[in-house]
């Protein structure tokens, strides 16, 4: 897997923003990136031949809601995990 270190033009394709573009710095295949609190993950990054810009491409993926642990406070030994 190579890391790119230059801004890449990304076209991102399902979710909000379906058809639009947007610029990430280094963007590797396989990689999540964030556009306005969406997620889009990167699945193909390209050279384009006689120019120094990079293109790639990024689909949407739904954002995983966080499971809270609930904690049981004991009086005399304080908050443990269940």
């Amino acid at each position: 897997m190579t890391k790119y270190s230059a801004s890449v033009t990304v076209k991102l394709r399902g979710g909000p923003f379906d058809g639009k573009s947007a610029v990430a710095y280094g963007a590797v295949v396989g990689s999540l990136i964030d556009v306005n609190h969406t997620n889009y993950r990167v699945t193909k990054v390209d050279t384009i031949p006689g120019w120094t810009e990079l293109i790639a491409s990024a689909t949407f993926e739904e954002k995983k809601p966080l499971k809270l642990k609930r904690l049981q406070v004991d009086p005399q030994l304080g908050a443990k995990p269940q």
